[in-house]
Parts: structure tokens; C-alpha cells; sequence
């Protein structure tokens, strides 16, 4: 009788879990963020080094390797050249396609990493720790040596919403932010 009781409690503690998990996932797509405002705010508040200047859907498109249909809204800055400093942020159609999107991100920093290796080889720091944050259907990359100010930056602009971060430099969470 006791074993029974036993059973029946831990499958109604498994339902309330399994219950209460969706719960858990929709506040990363429940909430909107301005993708221009957002890209804009870390161009005017972040010290580059180097001016950054905004670029067309189509060069977007060849930097990138990103499926068009996967992005509602794109706004890249990128440096003169000089630098490897960088700024993408993407609305994906949904969670599946900012996977997607972070993937073809991963594969940019690690293009200009080859870019950058023989050419300004001082860059290589910026490029070997980029600011990634993936948050919902939201993807955010920051090319700038400053990922704590870039941190600080977008929480305001999450906790706007009453949204942080939830994923951060390399996929990694972000603890108590």
C-alpha cells in the first residue's frame, strides 16, 4: 500500500513538472524587441574603436549564411575594416530559426577569425570572445572587447520588458542578471 502511495506521488510531482515547463519557454518568445533600436543603442553606447557603419539586406546576405525565410528583421553595423568590431542583431520567424541564425553567426566570427588571423592579428582577442546572446527568436552578436558593457546595455533594454538575457557568450547562461 505505501509503495503505491509512493507512486502516485511522484507521477503527480513528474505532471505539475511537466506542466509547469512550457511555462518556463514561453517567456522567451512572449516579448518584442526593436531590432533597429537595439543595434543602434549598442553603436551609440559601446567604445569602438573604429566607426561602424549600418549595411543593406543584400550585404547582410553575404556575410551571413542565413536562409531569408528565417528573419523577420536584420540591422548589421560593421567596422571600416580595420577593426573585426561588429554589430548583428536578428529577429527570427521563431526559436527554431534563431538556431539557425546563431549557428550562421558562429560561422561569421569564425570567417573574419581566418580574415583577421594575417591581417590586423591584434583583433583576434575580440573575435576569440564575442558577445552571442541568443534570447527567444532573438539572436545578438558584439564584436567589441567590452562584453560586460555590452551585458549591461542590453539587460536595460530586456528589463524594459521585464525579460533578461537568457543565453549569452558562447550559448552559455547568464547567472543572476
Amino acid at each position: 500500500m505505501e509503495m503505491h502511495r509512493t507512486g502516485g506521488l511522484l507521477l503527480m510531482v513528474f505532471l505539475v513538472i511537466m506542466m509547469a515547463l512550457p511555462g518556463c519557454n514561453k517567456a522567451d518568445t512572449d516579448f518584442t524587441l526593436d531590432v533597429d533600436a537595439c543595434a543602434e543603442t549598442l553603436r551609440e553606447t559601446i567604445a569602438f574603436q573604429d566607426t561602424l557603419t549600418a549595411i543593406s539586406d543584400q550585404m547582410i546576405a553575404v556575410i551571413y549564411p542565413i536562409d531569408a525565410q528565417d528573419v523577420v528583421k536584420q540591422k548589421v553595423y560593421v567596422s571600416s575594416g580595420a577593426t573585426a568590431e561588429e554589430i548583428a542583431v536578428f529577429e527570427a520567424v521563431d526559436v527554431a530559426a534563431a538556431q539557425r541564425i546563431e549557428t550562421a553567426v558562429w560561422q561569421r566570427v569564425a570567417d573574419q577569425k581566418t580574415s583577421f588571423q594575417d591581417y590586423v592579428p591584434s583583433e583576434l582577442p575580440k573575435l576569440a570572445d564575442p558577445f552571442l546572446s541568443v534570447n527567444g527568436k532573438y539572436v545578438i552578436l558584439c564584436i567589441s572587447g567590452h562584453n560586460e558593457a555590452v551585458k549591461t546595455e542590453l539587460n536595460k533594454l530586456f528589463n524594459k520588458q521585464g525579460e533578461k538575457l537568457s543565453r549569452g557568450d558562447k550559448g552559455q547562461p547568464y547567472h543572476g542578471l
